[in-house]
């Protein structure tokens, strides 16, 4: 049974010279286009940019399990540290000729047809040559000395530094045998010669020969015609068995009475070069054009028989050395399982098998799709069976007396099958699929569509239940015990005793799988078919050994079971596989993986036991696995996570799996544990830890929360202290505020005594005076009211620091009449207010005085003319601003006028109300002040007020 590797599989060649395994389990391999390596799951290849040419041919290993390789170039290459490096280059040396090579005592040992070179493996430039007269030399390695033939001598080193000849022989290797490539062969603790010829002829030679070393002289050994005319390639023992590779695939040959004898042929017409078993067990076979052959049992032989394509669909036991197939075509043939004789039978009708059973030794009986027919084997004649219980049949059983327990596809009977007439009896009327008669326990079992029944002598039933419900049975067999069991569809294996379930194998203590298909008693074995293997159980010790892919199993849609002493058959879809019972359970796979990488943030990393990682390096993958060819068919890795806080559960791998991803971790101390069990053996295990700390975020280090801690302490320090000083501040405002308030205050008083100063409160009083001497009742009455009003209105702004500005202008307007009652018709005056100016207040006392200072320096002196005033009033840049334009005489003249009068007067409420203004300045911190442009005529005075809404 062999599996051959193919492009599918990602092979990248399909000559193959050499392959070797080294101490990881990785497969090397020499091919045409390079040398490759084979981890299971993919292959890689490796070269050298001084390289000449793609092949490489030899591929061995040295002692510190370096792989060495070498090309028809003369050229040299070890592989270190995952790359191909070039040893030595003895092109000059070759000439073409493709040398081959051993290691010994830290020698590289080159040798070809002429010539030996020891090389220093530490200095490539320390060569020594060995030759003779350019005669022909045999190199080899055995038992820990290198040797060599010339001819008739033999020569040893032991250091690999000089030689000495230890042997004369009575004839010539080279000379007497014509042959000049000569390969050592150690076998049954004897020294063989195999020689090869290279050079082609079109005429029919001896191409091989054998050579036997005996104490003084060196003896042909007879080799079978097959060995002689094929080239042969190379060798390989197995369990005392010598295989040559050849031309004409594997020779398993042994040595007997001075002979070689072929035990066994297999690839033929295959070209194989190399064969080596691996630590998994799997036999290897490369070829010169057919790729790689992969046998992961030598114990599973595939049975070839000629059905032409039809599916083997039954089989039964005859006698102790023979089995009869059936075929989904109706093909039968029985084979002699020791000499493998086979016989065909005739084909009596075209449709599929689905049972046989033996009758006598001269008959069978086979049930067909839709009937059945009684077959004599010697006389190769038939005789269709018409009874009605014989139609449909799915299964039955040979009891004893020419009885048969038959299972159709709408009852199950017993029926009788006498040379007369066919007696038959009734179980049940439902569509039964299995039968078996235990005559230890005097029971007919029939497995139903609706359960599983009993039958005993007198043919009372009894119904099989298992946890109180139906059990439904595919398969019934039973072992040397006496125990019946039963393959169910989805509850595994039942075992049967005293008509009761006494046991339950499931995947929880064994079972490959709970859906089971055929079994088989063998003595105390019961062989098992599931859905994910083949088992084997021995019911006395209760332990299970497996049969899956990993061991050539190319199917589990397993037919039927047969077993014999020492061999054993399986029937299926893709034909018949015999099994050596004792040889074929390989021993349990390695478990020991790799991490083949750790990437941390998606980035690979150097791979090491333990890891340091930053604090947002949080995203953590391991990669594994097992090098070999199906190393992780038999494999479940479960994983565990560990934290200073808890130790997680174990987590199981899907198959196929094997890469383990966290994203997002928290800081900590991690101890990842990564653990390769074996399916069918729990207790062989194997884990590797890696551990790895994630560093704390700078936030959570002490230092720096203690950074943070004393920032926060000099950070509420900084803030009291600030806000100690904003509170000072804020008291010295107030205070500035209060000192300003009084300024103003008192600015007030003073405004309002300068306002109401004698000379106006004199004049008012003089008017209403003449008023009244002119008996003008009347006006004296209008003018004392206005002028009492306005007193009133003064003395109650003066109690507010701001007001309405409405209040304001009526204050202005009630002044304004009171002085055009004095002028007569001799004075007017206008007040323009912008649209805009409403709802504001404004600080008091400020406008009135400079209205007055108008009226009082500018138009009382002017002598020609209406006396006019206009006041205007409109915002402009956050401030009220007032207009005061008068056509008197202008500030010049009035200084004048002043200046000549012998009283001198302080200017009316200017330093007040300029004092005033500058308190309110530096209070708004705003443009507020007042200002005489020059103007052609009179007098124009703007104040610039601050107000708010």
């Amino acid at each position: 049974m062999s599996i051959q590797l193919t492009e599918k599989d990602g092979l990248p060649d399909i000559e193959f010279y050499n392959v070797i395994e080294d101490n990881q389990g990785f497969i090397w391999l020499a091919a045409d286009k390079g040398l490759f390596r084979y981890d299971g799951k993919k292959f890689k290849n490796y070269s050298h940019p001084d390289k000449r040419g793609l092949s490489v041919f030899n591929v061995k290993l040295d002692e510190k399990g370096r792989v060495w390789c070498n090309n028809i170039s003369g050229q040299f290459f070890y592989v270190e540290n995952d790359s191909l490096k070039l040893f030595t280059d003895l092109g000059q040396r070759a000439k073409g000729e493709l040398t081959n090579f051993i290691f010994y005592n830290n020698k590289l040992a080159v040798y070809y047809f002429r010539e030996i070179i020891l090389i220093d493996m530490d200095n490539a430039s320390s060569i020594k040559a060995i030759s003779d007269n350019n005669k022909t030399i045999s190199t080899f390695v055995h038992r820990d000395s290198l040797f060599y033939v010339v001819e008739d001598e033999k020569f040893n080193s032991t250091d690999g530094e000089s030689f000495s000849q230890i042997k004369t022989f009575k004839n010539k290797l080279h000379s007497d045998f014509f042959y000049i490539n000569w390969r050592f062969l150690n076998y049954q603790d004897k020294t063989f010669f195999l020689g090869l010829e290279h050079v082609a002829s079109k005429v029919k030679k001896q191409n091989n020969r054998l050579v036997l070393e005996t104490k003084d002289s060196l003896k042909e050994i007879q080799l079978p015609n097959d060995l002689k005319y094929t080239p042969y390639i190379n060798y390989f023992r197995f369990e005392d068995l010598l295989w040559l590779a050849t031309e004409n695939g594997v020779f398993s040959c042994d040595y007997e009475n001075g002979k070689i004898v072929i035990k066994d042929h297999f690839f033929k017409g295959k070209s194989i070069t190399k064969i080596i078993k691996d630590r998994n067990n799997n036999y290897w076979f490369t070829t010169l054009r057919n790729g790689i052959y992969i046998v992961p049992n030598i114990h599973l032989k595939e049975l070839m028989l000629d059905f032409e394509d039809a599916n083997i669909t039954a089989m039964s036991k005859a006698g102790e050395d023979k089995i009869i197939f059936g075929s989904s075509k109706g093909s039968l043939e029985i084979v002699n399982i020791n000499t493998e004789e086979r016989k065909r039978l005739p084909t009596f009708r075209e449709n599929k098998v689905f049972a046989i059973t033996p009758i006598n030794k001269d008959s069978i009986i086979v049930g067909y799709r839709g009937f059945t027919s009684l077959i004599n084997i010697d006389e190769l004649s038939n005789k269709d069976i018409t009874n009605f219980f014989l139609t449909g049949i799915k299964d039955f059983s040979y009891i004893e007396d020419n009885k048969i327990l038959v299972a159709c596809y709408n009852m199950a009977a017993e029926v009788s099958l006498e040379s007369k007439e066919f007696k038959e009896r009734r179980l049940a009327s439902f569509r039964s699929y299995t039968t078996h008669f235990s005559g230890k326990n005097d029971r007919r079992y029939v497995g139903y569509v609706n359960g599983t029944r009993a039958y005993d002598a007198n043919f009372n039933e009894i119904e099989i239940l298992h946890n109180n419900k139906e059990v439904f049975t595919i398969d019934i067999g039973e072992t040397e015990d006496g125990t019946i069991w039963l393959s169910t569809f989805k509850n595994g294996i039942l075992g049967i005793r005293n008509d009761s379930v006494y046991v339950n194998y499931t995947i929880e203590n064994g079972l490959l799988s709970n859906l089971t298909r055929e079994i088989k008693g063998d003595d105390d074995n019961l062989w098992i078919s599931t859905t994910n293997g083949i088992q084997v159980l021995n019911t006395k010790t209760k332990k299970f050994r497996n049969l899956t892919r990993r061991d050539g199993i190319n199917t589990y849609n397993i037919s039927d079971i047969i077993p014999f002493k020492n061999k054993l058959f399986f029937s299926s879809n893709k034909g018949v596989i015999e099994v050596d019972k004792e040889k074929v359970f390989k021993e349990t796979n390695t478990l020991e993986f790799d991490f083949t990488d750790v990437l941390i943030n998606d980035k690979s990393q150097e791979l090491k036991n333990s890891y340091s990682l930053k604090s947002d390096e949080n995203k953590v993958q391991f990669e594994f696995q097992i090098n070999g060819f199906l190393s992780e068919e038999n494999v479940q890795y479960t994983y565990r996570l560990s934290d200073k806080k808890n130790s997680d559960k174990w987590n199981v791998i899907n198959q196929n799996i094997n890469q383990v991803t966290f994203n997002n971790l928290a800081s900590g101390v991690y101890e990842f544990t990564l653990k390769a069990t074996a399916i069918d053996n729990p207790k062989n295990e194997f884990s590797r830890v890696i551990n790895f700390t994630i560093a704390l975020p700078i936030y959570k280090e002490w230092w720096f929360v203690f950074l943070v801690f004393l920032s926060g302490v000099l950070a509420i320090w900084y803030r009291f202290n600030q806000r100690l000083k904003t509170i000072k501040k804020a008291q010295e405002v107030a205070l500035e505020k209060e000192r300003l308030q009084k300024e103003l205050v008192s600015t007030k008083l003073e405004t309002l005594r300068s306002q109401m100063n004698p000379h106006f409160t004199f004049n008012a009083l003089n008017s209403i005076q003449n008023l009244i001497l002119k008996n003008d009742k009347k006006e004296a009455y209008n003018y004392l009211t206005k002028f009492s009003n306005l007193i009133r209105d003064n003395l109650h702004l003066s109690t507010k620091s701001f007001v309405e500005f409405e209040k304001e202008l009526s204050l202005i307007n009630r002044y304004l009449e009171l002085e055009e009652l004095r002028f007569k018709s001799n004075f007017s005056y206008e007040i323009m207010v912008d649209e805009e100016v409403e709802d504001i207040k404004i600080p008091t006392m400020i406008i009135q005085p400079y209205v007055e200072n108008a009226i009082k320096h500018g138009l009382l002196h002017k002598t020609n003319g209406i006396r006019k005033l206009r006041i205007e009033f409109f915002l402009e840049d956050k401030v009220l601003v007032c207009k005061i334009i008068d056509n008197g005489i202008g500030i010049k003249r009035a200084k004048e006028i002043q200046k000549s009068n012998k009283v001198k007067r302080k200017s009316f409420s200017t330093e007040s109300i300029q004092e005033r203004l500058s308190f309110l300045r530096d209070y708004y911190e705003t443009d507020i002040g007042v200002e005489y442009p020059n103007v052609n005529e009179g007098t124009t005075v703007i104040i610039k007020i601050p107000f708010y809404l």
